[in-house]
């Protein structure tokens, strides 16, 4: 065995595509700095502090086939061209080649005291927030979270904030920033205003056709108003992880890589794209970023792989539709199969029932199964 199989990102994607090459003629090498895989969709509720953290992760050497060797570095630049890729100090040359190193916070050039900005892409930046967060309930008499991002995962983690707050006994102000015309301009009319009219009357101020133009470490200006000694969080979008990306390809505005129906990249079949690394066009759309397709566009991917390096013709993706719930903490707002629209409570307990379905082991799946069961009628997990 000469042949090396590089696969760029351990998430939902890369672990799939692992499991479908484990018996393929290659050698496999995983590039992911973290030690760990994490349930990004519950991200918001950890830094909320509503979810106790041992739920979220589990060991990649426990996810593994035995014959992946795990290279815990960043990659930070890849030549599609050249076939080679740089991960730390080291240059490492590919015969195949997998992208599914998801995405990051796209901070869109703004950079004012951005080590004072609270983001949510990692379990890292989950703890932070829940930790900082408490810490700014204790002082603050009057606590004020600004949202940069009005879509799922802005409203999400403000939501869980809000809620967190109040949980303490201290009513808190939430102030909604976005640069579009209206939140969530996906939804049809009716959902999108049911939406509105739960945040108006939980009291979320939703500023639209906004932007942050500056903040000091303390304070935030946006548009006409500055408000004063606020816990700002940014989720205005995301974007490709890795830094430096080298060949003829097309992309997305969110530099998402457009690939083929095999998911090999145009130009460059022995590269192919997963999770939310690739826009995959079906039917004149780009499927959205979601776990669900993560993880079968990793096995797709995979099996294309070992089929290249078996000769053989590779086959399309052929997504399905589950469906998807932004959960509010409060309230839902979700689609099943593209038909069945679901809210409220219902919504709820699907959401945190799917985070365990594709979580990581038994323990982690009940966690969540109970939380599915109570929600969050008597207890949090964070410590004041």
């Amino acid at each position: 065995m000469n042949r090396k199989t590089v696969i760029v990102g351990g998430g939902f994607a890369g672990r799939q595509a692992c499991h479908a090459l484990r018996k393929a003629d290659t050698e496999i090498v995983l590039y992911d700095p973290r030690s760990t895989t994490v349930m990004l969709p519950a991200l918001p509720d950890l830094a909320g502090g509503w979810v106790d953290e041992k739920f979220l992760f589990q060991s990649l050497e426990k996810l593994l086939p035995k014959n992946v060797r795990h290279v815990q570095k960043a990659v930070r630049s890849i030549d599609l061209d050249a076939k080679t890729l740089v991960a730390g100090d080291e240059t490492i040359t590919f015969d195949k080649l997998l992208i599914a190193a998801g995405s990051v916070t796209d901070f869109h050039g703004f950079d004012q005291h951005r080590d004072r900005i609270y983001h949510l892409d990692s379990l890292e930046s989950a703890r932070r927030i829940r930790d900082d967060f408490g810490a700014y309930l204790l002082k603050k008499d009057q606590p004020h979270v600004v949202m940069a991002g009005g879509g799922y995962t802005g409203l999400e983690l403000a939501m869980s904030l809000f809620y967190r707050a109040r949980f303490a006994g201290k009513p808190c102000r939430v102030t909604v920033v976005d640069p579009g015309k209206e939140i969530l301009p996906f939804l049809p009319e009716d959902k999108r205003k049911t939406i509105q009219s739960f945040l108006a009357k939980t009291g979320i101020t939703v500023l639209p056709e906004t932007r942050v133009t500056g903040f000091d470490g303390k304070n935030v200006t946006a548009g006409d108003q500055v408000f004063e000694d606020v816990f700002f969080c940014w989720a205005g979008g995301s974007t490709f992880a890795v830094p430096e990306l080298k060949g003829t390809l097309e992309r997305l505005r969110d530099g998402r890589l457009k690939v083929n129906p095999d998911l090999s990249l145009p130009n460059y079949p022995d590269v192919f794209a997963a999770g939310d690394a690739a826009a995959f066009d079906q039917n004149g759309q780009m499927l959205r970023k979601a776990v669900n397709f993560s993880w079968y566009e990793g096995k797709c991917a995979g099996k294309n792989i070992a089929r290249r390096l078996r000769g053989e013709q590779t086959k399309p993706f052929r997504p399905f539709d589950a469906g998807w719930v932004i959960p509010l903490h409060g309230d839902s707002v979700g689609q099943l199969f593209s038909r069945i629209w679901i809210r409220g409570k219902s919504g709820l307990r699907l959401h945190y029932f799917m985070c365990g379905f594709r979580n990581y082991n038994l323990s982690n799946f009940a966690g969540f199964a109970r939380i599915a069961a109570k929600l969050f009628k008597k207890e949090a997990h964070y410590e004041d």
